[in-house]
């Protein structure tokens, strides 16, 4: 891909709103999390989004006949098939709010939580009671330049003296492919900040893993992360690229007859 600057006199790794990155303002590089949302998942959440959708239709059963009337088929549909949505941007929100909660407990920080995040917290904390990590590193952006990506990993901490870059996820299940995410961060050449010309190493990591905090409790998974993992990565980063670059362009203009105007073929005739 090809990177501009952007005009504006940045020193350093800047993020924008949407998460993509400029070294000094040059850019913009995509976010690791960008890149791997061209890996196909709908498998399991088609199945999931037809459970919520289902399962708002029996708990709105004596609504439904009101939404038709008020919006006719379509406009009910509309509600139902919202239902899924609604809680997908509901646990984003969440797993955000307990990422920056994590994050404040980490440097000392006094925080103020809600009900539906007390639970979270508390199994945060009683990890922290558990492992006691030593924090080297917490929401620091990172950056491969040669690749061209960016991202921001959550913490890398030692752990009975060994390193550990770890990703915090707060949903309900955890995935193999989210092995991608971490060979990405553990692959970035440095790590940059906002206002510093200073590139700062990354350490050897010994071990990747994904911190599954819930209400319930908290589990710490350990990875196996390694060179097949950051390769698989580098194909996902060319497929971007390709509909990022190529895509647009793929396809011409059609050549011939329209398709809605081309004629049947001829009726072929009976064997005598």
């Amino acid at each position: 891909m090809t990177y501009r600057q952007t005009g504006i006199v940045q020193i350093g790794l800047t993020r924008d709103a949407k998460h993509n990155y400029y070294i000094d303002g040059n850019g913009p590089l995509p976010s690791v999390t960008t890149i791997l949302r061209i890996v196909d998942k709908s498998g399991p959440l088609v199945g999931w989004a037809k459970r919520i959708t289902a399962e708002a239709a029996v708990d709105h059963r004596a609504e439904l006949e009101g939404w038709v009337q008020l919006g006719g088929r379509d406009g009910a549909v509309g509600f139902l098939t919202k239902a899924a949505s609604t809680v997908t941007e509901r646990a984003a929100t969440t797993g955000a709010n307990i990422h920056a909660l994590a994050e404040s407990i980490t440097l000392g920080h006094d925080v103020t939580v809600t009900d539906e995040q007390a639970p979270f917290v508390a199994a945060y904390r009683q990890w922290l009671a558990d492992f006691a990590p030593e924090f080297l590193a917490a929401e620091e952006m990172v950056c491969n330049v040669s690749v061209g990506y960016a991202g921001t990993f959550d913490a890398i901490v030692k752990i009975a003296g060994e390193m550990w870059l770890l990703d915090l996820k707060t949903g309900k299940g955890i995935y193999p492919d989210m092995a991608l995410q971490l060979a990405a961060y553990g692959h970035s050449e440095f790590i940059g900040r906002a206002g510093e010309a200073v590139r700062f190493g990354i350490p050897p990591i010994d071990h990747y893993g994904i911190l599954h905090v819930r209400p319930e409790g908290y589990e710490l998974v350990p990875y196996d992360v390694g060179e097949a993992e950051f390769d698989a990565f580098l194909a996902a980063k060319r497929l971007y690229d390709w509909r990022q670059d190529r895509e647009p362009k793929m396809m011409g203009q059609a050549i011939g007859p329209r398709l809605v105007n081309f004629p049947h073929a001829p009726a072929k005739e009976a064997i005598a």
